[in-house]
């Protein structure tokens, strides 16, 4: 009989993925009012371990006893109440488009009691709950996917890395408010990084070379060193196209709104080749709506004064394609929409269609700098593997190369380095500064992960509705 406060008990548990085991022998015990964090390197097992807590995976060596219900926000959602796979990418940009997408307040099943609408004002998302959840940006969805799992009341919570995608306000105020739920005595078990176990956790699970399980207070390792990786630079074959263009992008007086939501307004920016920008701003802001404009996925695009490459938007012979043949792109948003079956070699390929289809053939000069680049990242050995079945850190990989693998002459660069760990975000930014013939946009929440040749900044603010 298991004693009365014991939610979830493992005993000399092992789990296998890709017939690898990534937890062996594991033994504890997850207690009511205990906070878990669970760090280690890229594709050390931390999702799966969520994965079997949930029960979304089995365990088949050892035993795992549940004596409670769980609620697990992952990276990404599939439920009944939503999935990615009925819907496709650019479609949350389409304003007039039928949207069978529930609204946020439908998708939260929210009822109107006190504790419930003080959760959804304090995590800022009382002015969403009649808006589609397609159309949040990446960081709204996160914070709707946590709302949802804190309003089921679920004995035991596990939040695979709920603080990425959000910008310092919100991972303060979510911060204060699961530390208020642990003081309370919440039970959760969050994914987390080395340098950000917060200061609420009480137990650490460190699943790097085998695991160590025991209290934050007697945790042996805190933050890493954040040392420079010095491994070789890939040495690509593909040659970059020469510039023909003296302005990548020109914005004059551009304006976006759904009905009489406002995203942008008046807004003006030119960036020229060579240059590498930060694009800075809260949650919402409409970063991710300015770079589909930039990218070509916006249909308002055409309805504003818009130039990519010195050519205007809908006033020029140029397709979307030609454009997006020049751009390397990635964004969390893109990254939900993949199909799970491609293997990761097959998905890095279809930055070369700059969809979600697998060219027929490719040249030795793509075969090259594909085992280049997936050697520097160590994604090699991942190459045949199932893009499902690759942690959210490997995947994240994949599709960094996927940017990065027909050497455009440009990269829109949308939180690239959500659910790195240091030392792939490390081998990321010296590849970045290695690029110097390349115009860069790059979007990010924490500016220290910003490489060191970024010396522009556009910052976007909110629009006045008034």
């Amino acid at each position: 009989m298991a004693e009365p406060n014991v939610l979830v008990a493992l005993e000399k548990v092992t789990i296998n993925r890709r017939n690898e085991p990534v937890l062996r022998d594991l033994s504890l015990q997850i207690r009511a009012g205990d906070c878990w964090a669970v760090v280690g390197k890229i594709g050390s097992g931390k999702t799966t371990f969520l994965q079997v807590l949930a029960g979304q995976l089995p365990a088949p060596v050892g035993t795992l006893t549940r004596h409670a219900a769980v609620s697990f926000v992952s990276f990404k959602e599939e439920s009944h109440r939503f999935s990615y796979g009925d819907y496709f990418y650019q479609q949350r940009y389409q304003a007039t488009m039928s949207d069978t997408a529930p609204i946020v307040r439908q998708y939260l099943q929210l009822t109107e009691s006190p504790d419930d609408i003080r959760l959804i004002e304090q995590l800022g998302l009382a002015p969403l709950l009649d808006l589609s959840f397609i159309k949040l940006s990446n960081g709204q969805t996160r914070k709707a996917r946590i709302a949802k799992a804190l309003l089921s009341q679920s004995p035991l919570i596990l939040l695979d890395n709920p603080f990425v995608g959000l910008d310092r306000a919100t991972r303060v105020d979510l911060t204060t408010w699961l530390s208020s739920l642990v003081g309370q005595g919440s039970t959760l078990v969050l994914v987390t990084g080395l340098e950000a176990i917060p200061s609420f956790v009480t137990h650490v699970l460190n699943l790097d070379a085998g695991s160590w399980a025991g209290t934050n207070d007697s945790y042996p390792a805190k933050a890493p060193t954040g040392q420079q990786n010095n491994s070789p630079l890939p040495v690509v074959q593909t040659p970059i196209k020469p510039l023909d263009f003296t302005d990548v992008f020109r914005l004059h007086n551009v304006t976006v709104r759904y009905g009489e939501r406002l995203i942008l307004t008046n807004l003006t920016w030119t960036v020229q080749a060579g240059e590498k920008w930060a694009l800075l701003g809260p949650n919402g802001v409409g970063k991710s709506v300015l770079l589909s404009l930039l990218y070509g996925d916006h249909p308002q695009a055409y309805a504003n004064d818009v130039s990519v490459f010195g050519h205007r938007r809908g006033k020029s012979n140029e397709s979307i394609w030609e454009v997006k043949r020049r751009i390397g792109f990635v964004s969390p948003e893109l990254h939900l929409y993949f199909p799970l079956h491609l293997t990761a070699r097959q998905v890095v390929l279809t930055g070369l269609t700059d969809t979600l289809t697998v060219p027929k053939s490719v040249s030795s000069a793509t075969e090259n700098d594909l085992t280049e680049l997936a050697q520097y990242f160590g994604m090699f050995n991942r190459l045949n593997c199932p893009f499902g079945t690759l942690s959210t850190g490997e995947q994240r990989l994949t599709l960094l190369i996927r940017a990065l693998i027909k050497n455009p002459p440009v990269l829109l660069l949308d939180e690239p380095f959500q659910a790195l760990d240091n030392s792939s975000i490390n081998l990321a930014r010296q590849l970045l500064d290695a690029l110097p013939d390349k115009s860069l946009l790059f979007v990010t929440h924490d500016q220290r992960e910003l490489p060191s040749s970024v010396d522009r900044t556009f910052e976007l603010g909110f629009v006045n509705p008034g």
